[in-house]
């Protein structure tokens, strides 16, 4: 059988913006919301999830990656409002939201999806918005979110933080019954330097 690594781009948030997350899920898991929380330690705002890739194509995914992010310069972005997903209404996700220089944010996403395109990782259907997951919300979990989108306003009145944006780092993620392990396998650099 041939050995295959799950795999996703992302980019990598500061201590500060983990200590956030930290903060925020632990208030409301005081308050009594249920949800599967993320552990903050593994906080990050993924460009591209891979799926399950081949261990001996990833250098050919190496070399595309590493000159579709190199052109571009290093910027910052913030932590800015909050949300779930689909909806407040329909809650599947929790999250915080990304605010700051999200164009190009957005010209990074799509830079590193027409590598991965060229390399045969079919693109992703729905529109890129960032944002930094706090917890996913199963079904028997949505009769304890109460006040949520009163939540969701305070959350979103926090003061931004910011997230500098230097380097993409591919992660490789091993799913355990304690939750994802992640490990980096990589980083391309921004502004054509080495990670």
């Amino acid at each position: 059988m041939q050995d295959v690594w799950r795999l996703f781009a992302a980019i990598e948030i500061p201590p500060e913006v983990r200590e956030r997350i930290a903060a925020v899920t632990e208030h409301l898991r005081a308050s009594g919301w249920r949800a599967k929380w993320v552990n903050p330690e593994g906080s990050h705002l993924t460009l591209k999830f891979f799926g399950y890739v081949p261990v001996d194509t990833i250098p050919a995914l190496r070399d595309a990656l590493r000159p579709a992010v190199a052109p571009a310069t290093s910027f910052v972005i913030e932590t800015a409002g909050a949300g779930a997903f689909p909806t407040p209404r329909r809650p599947r996700v929790l999250w915080l939201g990304v605010g700051g220089d999200v164009a190009r944010l957005t010209a990074l996403q799509q830079a590193v999806e027409r590598a991965s395109a060229a390399q045969g990782y079919p693109p992703e259907e729905r529109a890129f918005h960032p944002h930094l997951t706090l917890a996913r919300v199963r079904p028997e979990d949505l009769p304890s979110l109460a006040g949520l989108e009163r939540r969701l306003r305070e959350l979103a009145a926090l003061p931004p933080l910011p997230i500098p944006v230097e380097r993409v780092t591919l992660f490789r993620s091993e799913l355990r019954r304690t939750g994802a392990i992640y490990t980096v396998v990589d980083e391309f650099a921004l502004d054509g330097g080495a990670a």
